[in-house]
């Protein structure tokens, strides 16, 4: 029997992290026209840290010693404000131009990155940015539509999760994936559970199951994506992501009645393009680096 290959078990795994996370954003728009997406938020983190529970009670945590705190603060801020926009902007707008709106985020990272991290900015990731500067424009189309909340909450969300991801290259540095990611909840958690007391409801029978499919499929979307990492470089798998976009209009169209938008698609499938180029530029500079080293 012939080796499967990577490339193709990476392709797999990532088409199936589009399926499960547009499956999550279904259940987000769902339950927000009777849930406030706060509420939403919280039983997201709640169940977020049942499910790392196991892991967080053998985990040694940092040293306060260390001086990473703050920067522990700061990110698990950014985190929870990236996941209260993009909650709210799936319970805004069409679900296939809050998917859209999303893929922003890398590009938003390299901005930063280079003001922060004092990155060097090259002419690949100049056109990177213009090409995604292009797609934005392109969704947004202003002058010609509303700029509305659920927009600005997309782009926040966005930029909120760029800068999340600068504080995680930071953190990484002196610990481990699994320690950032986990003290994330932690400051998370507190923050969503007192914004969702302004707003709290109870759900009911039918709305808990879908509130439990989501913390459900939000865990699994996650492990899919770092299987599909795991096999292959983010720039070989993330040209697949924009799959996500086709289900969630598939989703929007046939179960909230959403308007099939061609320039949702051009404007993302523009942005896409971009962090797939910004991407693949970076993985070759690597390569070219450690062959002169």
């Amino acid at each position: 029997m012939s080796k499967r290959s990577p490339l193709l078990i990476a392709a797999a795994y990532m088409l199936a992290y589009t399926i499960t996370f547009a499956c999550v954003w279904v259940c987000i728009r769902y339950l927000s026209k009777d849930i406030h997406p706060l509420v939403l938020v919280f039983f997201r983190t709640f169940f977020g840290m049942i499910v790392i529970m196991p892991v967080l009670l053998k985990t040694p945590f940092p040293a306060f010693s260390s001086g990473l705190y703050p920067l522990y603060f700061i990110r698990g801020i950014l985190n929870i404000m990236s996941v209260m926009g993009a909650f709210f902007a799936v319970s805004l707008l069409p679900l296939a131009d809050a998917v859209a709106f999303s893929y922003i985020a890398p590009i938003f990272a390299t901005v930063l990155a280079v003001f922060i991290l004092k990155e060097k900015i090259g002419k690949h990731r100049v056109i990177a940015i213009l090409m995604a500067f292009v797609g934005v424009m392109v969704l947004v189309r202003p002058g010609f539509q509303e700029l509305s909340l659920g927009i600005l909450a997309a782009l926040g969300a966005a930029g909120c999760f760029a800068a999340t991801l600068i504080c995680v290259k930071l953190l990484t540095r002196h610990d481990s994936a699994s320690i950032v990611s986990l003290m994330a909840f932690i400051v998370a958690f507190p923050i969503s559970f007192v914004a969702a007391l302004f707003y709290w409801q109870w759900p009911s029978g039918e709305q808990w199951f879908f509130i439990v499919l989501m913390g459900v499929l939000a865990a699994t979307a996650h492990i899919f994506l770092a299987k599909a990492m795991s096999y292959a470089d983010l720039s070989a798998v993330m040209p697949i992501d924009f799959i996500r976009i086709v289900f969630a209009a598939i989703f929007g169209i046939t179960l909230f009645g959403d308007s099939f938008n061609g320039l949702t698609f051009l404007g993302g499938g523009i942005i896409l393009a971009s962090a797939v180029y910004a991407t693949h530029r970076e993985r070759k500079i690597a390569q070219a680096r450690i062959t002169i080293e």
